[in-house]
């Protein structure tokens, strides 16, 4: 009987050190590589985007260029050109600098989901002027604003954003509005 015992106390001795063996390599695993911030530069610092919207509501021509600064942060500038004489716009030609600060990023490619932008725009705008019998007339405009929206960047690194904003114009004009809109659906590639 003391043999049983004492055999079964070595035996689960011998057991629990084994099993304590097992459990010391399972806990000296180490981080060889740490990829969280591995997707934020996967497709480079550079995104250029094309605004389809203006191109389907009338034909003008607006391209962005933005560079990334970290998964948070980008700026960059726009570049709109009106081809067409319409009602729908009355700016000819706007270059619109901008910074982002992107926010709720959890599992994309950084510097995507949503965002707030800060701009300003210096543009050619044609205003009608009612008191001169119609005659439209060019005038330069300043604005500053602000605009939300939401980029969603895929695997390719092919990006699709929506934004709209509101600019307020600083010059100073008597038969122009008082502020423009921003809005766009673009689709770009980062690179």
């Amino acid at each position: 009987m003391k043999k049983i015992l004492f055999c079964s106390i070595a035996l689960m001795g011998f057991l629990s050190i084994h099993a304590q063996e097992e459990n010391d390599q399972i806990t000296k695993v180490e981080i060889v590589k740490d990829s969280s911030k591995e997707y934020a530069n996967a497709y480079g610092k550079h995104e250029i985007r094309l605004n389809a919207l203006d191109l389907v509501v009338h034909p003008a021509f607006h391209i962005y260029y933005e560079r990334i600064v970290n998964e948070s942060n980008g700026y960059g500038v726009s570049l709109f050109a009106n081809f067409g004489e319409d009602d729908t716009t009355y700016q000819n030609f706007a270059l619109t600098p901008y910074y982002r600060f992107y926010f709720l990023n959890r599992k994309d490619y950084g510097a995507g989901g949503m965002f707030v932008e800060v701009f300003s725009s210096f543009s050619s705008a044609n205003f009608q002027d009612y008191l001169y019998a119609n005659k439209d007339k060019n005038e330069f405009q300043f604005s500053m604003g602000i605009a939300l929206g939401k980029k969603w960047v895929n695997r390719n690194g092919f990006s699709f954003e929506a934004f709209a904003g509101f600019g307020r114009y600083f010059t100073k004009t008597d038969n122009g509005p008082e502020g423009h809109g921003r809005i766009g659906l673009a689709i770009g590639k980062r690179f």
